[in-house]
């Protein structure tokens, strides 16, 4: 099957910013849009095509828990809701029994069997009972996954490897940055458990152990140690408006060691934090063996780039087999602009 006489049906589950930039990347491309969903709120009733500021398209936007999956008729569905597999499972339920593969925009959705394998097996039965392909992708695809995993292919021999990025984490969301703790005290920081399972916890793991899995390294203990950010002067955040004070927190910052059967350690350190005005977003690759070797990469439109990451998988997900395909295993992303 040539792909790029591949013309979808989709549907767009979940209409924030992610969400509303993928509906815009298919029909710019000629997909039909056949569904859209989100949560009840005042988008629900709206056209979709007014919703991203164009003509409408007489598609009208449901609500995401009373909607009738019945009658949806969509070859793929883009999942941009949530991290958590658990939180997103409802909505993969609905989706792959009307018989629509899965490209979910959720940070864990890129490696379900390690992060949750009850959830994983749940989301394989479902897909192979319904014939279809569940797929996790989105910016790390590129620029912290596969390029992990390129960043050894010179090697002959691997002693470590780290990994190292700073995101200006408001540009895909002012709220996110406030997720991030951004604005409170140290003590507030802790008291609403920024760092804890409900909230950053356990989402820097999940791209070195991608990389892992990938090379085939056996994992054998993951630590990880979350705290906040916290600078000696007084910032001024043109995304929240305001000025946090100095030693308050202005970001996450996430360490994550992992060791290995082979004896290849992996080092990560994500910020997700306000940034300075001459700031650009980094992600550094660095690999100690032979030949030590670093991979940069400079994101300029981490906003976009999220979504249109994830697009950029949806004819690989198309002609894939049934089950649960983890990104590293495809090719690595592709461009969609000559399809």
């Amino acid at each position: 099957m040539k792909t790029s006489n591949i013309s979808p049906r989709i549907a767009v589950y979940g209409l924030g910013f992610v969400g509303q930039q993928l509906a815009g990347f298919a029909l710019d491309k000629g997909w039909e849009v056949v569904g859209a969903y989100n949560r009840a709120g005042d988008k629900v009733g709206r056209d979709l095509g007014t919703l991203i500021g164009r003509e409408p398209i007489g598609l009208l936007i449901e609500d995401c828990e009373t909607a009738d999956y019945s009658q949806l008729k969509a070859d793929l569905a883009f999942v941009a809701v949530s991290d958590r597999l658990e939180e997103n499972f409802p909505s993969y339920e609905r989706l792959m029994s009307a018989g629509a593969n899965i490209l979910c925009h959720g940070a864990e959705s890129c490696n379900p069997r390690r992060l949750n394998p009850a959830i994983a097996e749940r989301i394989q039965s479902l897909a192979l009972k319904h014939g279809v392909t569940f797929t996790g992708s989105g910016i790390w695809d590129m620029t912290r996954i596969w390029a992990g995993i390129l960043s050894v292919g010179p090697n002959t021999e691997i002693e470590s490897m780290s990994h190292t990025s700073f995101t200006d984490i408001a540009r895909q969301g002012v709220h996110l940055l406030r997720f991030c703790g951004a604005g409170l005290t140290v003590q507030e920081f802790e008291e609403k458990s920024v760092a804890g399972n409900g909230g950053l916890g356990g989402i820097a793991i999940i791209p070195p152990l991608c990389v892992a899995d990938a090379l085939g390294l056996d994992v054998i203990d993951v630590k990880e140690k979350v705290e906040p950010i916290i600078w000696d002067e007084d910032h001024q955040s043109h995304w929240l408006n305001e000025t946090i004070p100095a030693g308050h927190v202005v970001g996450t910052r996430m360490h994550v060691d992992i060791s290995t059967q082979e004896g290849i350690t992996l080092h990560n350190c994500f910020e997700y934090r306000d940034f300075k005005p001459d700031e650009v977003e980094q992600l550094i690759w660095k690999v100690k063996g032979k030949p030590s070797m670093e991979v940069r990469i400079v994101r300029e439109a981490s906003h976009m780039a999220s979504a249109s990451s994830l697009f950029n998988r949806a004819l690989d997900v198309l002609t894939a087999e049934p089950g649960i395909r983890e990104i590293w295993t495809y090719h690595p992303l592709r461009s969609s602009a000559l399809n």
